[in-house]
């Protein structure tokens, strides 16, 4: 994987960042997962972006496309956004005559408030594919409480593709939130660990999370939801303790208990984390899952997952890195996946 970012402190309204997959062989060429070039007003008023990029706006879905974007707000409170291109294809395959279009409009009331549609219309061959609309709403009827909802509607296939509620209570040691949601998380995310892999089905949720301050450096977070899968209704909770270390907060140990327990999706795990600094350049993080099926089917009792990542500030310029991830899962008996990474700024230190 190559990461490059360039910015100019002589025209801090211009950037540019580009993001490709080198490959690993014949079978695995490389390709550019992003490339663009961006221009913002220093002022927060629009900016402008053009190459290839993630699109994600208001409540519809993210989209991967070539094209180009463009975002104003003005004084009195209304963003405008508008976005139009070409949907990637892995390797730069054929899209003969695809094309995506879309925007939203939103417009912020009484400062406390912020409502916003938005649109989105995909073509395969000329011919029309997907078309969605969504609406979100954000609102701060007090200082302490967040109101928060978004759904969006499928037109082709009419129905609900994604909807989230969301109020939530603020105190200085405490965020009581009550939610429900309706979404695939495979469509949404990405699946960055074994418990992300194991809940990773459509589903209907509701419930609450609790976190609370219980000591300047402890925090404490727990989860109850009633899920409902392939209208299989169950419930799932975690239960979660982080604590920092130093007062700096980049060294912290932190254990999460975690139970799904829906009809055909039974598990439990457990995880471990823990970050500490080394040295003034060198950092360690660590992380340990085990998940145990309430019925593995033949698939093992046990499934266990972990891995450890080192960071390495070698100079201002120079930063290096290194994880190694092992896992055995429902699906295979074992892997190991490695990651380098070095990077170097240049124009002197970041």
């Amino acid at each position: 994987m190559l990461v490059m970012q360039g910015e100019d402190r002589s025209k801090p309204w211009l950037s540019a960042e580009a993001l490709a997959w080198l490959g690993t062989g014949a079978d695995r060429t490389g390709d550019v997962l992003t490339l663009v070039v961006r221009a913002r007003d220093v002022e927060g008023r629009g900016e402008a972006r053009a190459g290839r990029f993630l699109v994600a706006t208001g409540a519809i879905r993210p989209l991967h496309i070539d094209g180009a974007s463009g975002l104003a707000r003005t004084p009195w409170g209304t963003s405008l956004e508008a976005f139009g291109g070409v949907p990637v294809v892995a390797r730069f395959g054929e899209r003969d005559y695809d094309w995506a279009v879309g925007g939203r409009v939103a417009q912020r009331m009484a400062e406390r408030s912020t409502l916003g549609f938005a649109y989105l219309q995909r073509r395969e061959r000329g011919r029309l594919s997907g078309e969605e609309v969504g609406g979100d709403l954000a609102i701060v009827p007090l200082h302490n409480i967040d109101v928060a909802t978004r759904a969006a509607y499928d037109l082709v296939s009419p129905g609900l593709t994604d909807a989230l509620a969301s109020v939530a209570l603020r105190t200085t040691d405490w965020r009581v939130e009550l939610f429900g949601t309706r979404r695939s998380p495979s469509r949404l995310l990405p699946a960055t660990s074994l418990f992300s892999v194991l809940g990773d089905v459509p589903s209907t949720r509701a419930g609450t999370t609790v976190r609370w301050l219980a000591a300047p450096r402890l925090d404490l977070l727990a989860t109850a939801a009633t899920t409902i899968i392939d209208d299989r209704v169950g419930g799932d909770g975690t239960l979660r303790a982080t604590l920092r270390t130093n007062d700096e907060g980049t060294a912290s140990v932190g254990l999460e208990l975690r139970r799904q327990a829906v009809p055909g999706a039974e598990w439990s795990g457990i995880r471990g984390i823990g970050t500490a600094p080394l040295s003034t350049r060198l950092a360690v993080a660590a992380e340990v899952e085990v998940a145990r099926a309430d019925h593995p089917d033949g698939r093992g009792d046990v499934w266990p997952w972990a891995l450890v990542a080192l960071t390495w500030h070698a100079t201002p310029s120079w930063d290096f890195a290194g994880a190694a991830e092992g896992a055995a899962t429902a699906t295979v008996r074992s892997e190991l996946t490695a990651l380098l990474r070095a990077s170097y700024a240049w124009g002197g230190p970041r």
